[in-house]
């Protein structure tokens, strides 16, 4: 019994014919090799987007996260450009968190406008998250964040937790 059972993607409408109106489309996980990022990674801080633009980083953005990064300072660390970690998953379908966990040993992560769900991590909005001790937290994205007040103090506050920084700091 040798038969072809695949439908061609040109006729969409023979897929209704034979599953109805239900359609549910797998996310297959994929393996990559390697990710194109920006920033050093020195002290494993991953921050996660999904947008369009040919730089990793919002160009319009650049300010806002820069400023956030750099005003994250403990006894133990001073974020730079080397200690921060940024990666674009637009064109990466199927990508999950081990893979990721796998490039970029993350310790710390921010999910920007990128739903943690579909990396089969549990984190609420605004919220935070453990996974294999990289503390996790999922917010919106960053032309979100910089545009309104108070989603920039509920981020600080996270950030403040997730990296130990006493109240007493900024």
């Amino acid at each position: 019994m040798n038969q072809n059972l695949i439908i061609s993607e040109n006729y969409p409408e023979l897929v209704s014919l034979f599953l109805g109106h239900e359609l549910y489309l797998v996310n297959e996980p994929k393996w990559y090799e390697e990710l194109p990022s920006e920033g050093g990674n020195k002290f494993r801080f991953l921050n996660i987007v999904s947008h369009n633009h040919q730089e990793i980083i919002p160009p319009d953005n650049k300010d806002f996260f820069f400023r956030m990064a750099n005003a994250i300072q403990t006894d133990r660390i001073k974020m730079d450009a080397d200690g921060f970690c940024v990666i674009n998953i637009l064109d990466y379908p199927g990508l999950k968190w081990k893979n990721i966990e796998h490039l970029f040993s993350p310790k710390y992560c921010i999910f920007w406008g990128v739903d943690p769900h579909s990396f089969d991590i549990n984190c609420k909005f605004y919220g935070g998250a453990m996974e294999n001790e990289c503390k996790i937290t999922y917010v919106d994205s960053m032309d979100k964040v910089e545009a309104d007040t108070a989603s920039k103090k509920k981020l600080w506050d996270i950030i403040k937790r997730m990296f130990l920084i006493n109240s007493n700091n900024k």
